[in-house]
């Protein structure tokens, strides 16, 4: 279900017209080769946050201001089907803008049943973020080759 907020608009008799204020989060996985898969996720916006204060938050509660752990986050994972040394736990915050598409939220609609508010998203976040973000949160098989990576640096005397 979409959001709306009465913006005016002048059309020859200034009618008042509704658009849409859902706002897309895009994000992407980049390995150490630089290789990409982008993805994106839609939520509404019921307190008509402005674009500002959401971006504003949003990079407060990333890791360096850019980085965040997708599945802590309940966002869908973009890591390569192969895993290599140049593979991390970490996806990139891209861009947020406000569009007129419906919500789409597939990682928290299968896990919880429902599209997010950005309010839910941003707390989320901010919860995250003070918990401290969890390299350990993510896929199995990343997680099972990130350990063995960490055994090995163990080993060889490496923190």
């Amino acid at each position: 279900m979409l959001d709306f907020q009465t913006t005016t608009l002048a059309l020859g008799g200034g009618h008042a017209f509704l658009t849409p204020t859902n706002i897309r989060f895009r994000y992407l996985y980049r390995d150490a080769s630089n290789y990409k898969q982008h993805g994106e996720a839609i939520f509404t916006n019921h307190s008509h946050l402005s674009l500002m204060e959401i971006e504003t938050r949003i990079r407060a509660s990333l890791n360096d201001g850019e980085f965040f752990i997708a599945r802590q986050i309940h966002l869908a994972e973009f890591f390569f089907d192969v895993l290599d040394e140049d593979d991390h736990p970490w996806h990139e915050f891209s861009l947020m803008e406000a569009t007129t598409e419906p919500a789409f939220d597939p990682e928290n609609q299968q896990e919880r049943g429902h599209h997010r508010d950005i309010t839910e998203f941003l707390l989320e976040m901010e919860q995250a973020k003070q918990s401290g973000w969890d390299e350990m949160n993510v896929r199995e098989d990343l997680k099972r080759y990130l350990e063995k990576q960490k055994e090995i640096l163990q080993k060889r005397g490496e923190p």
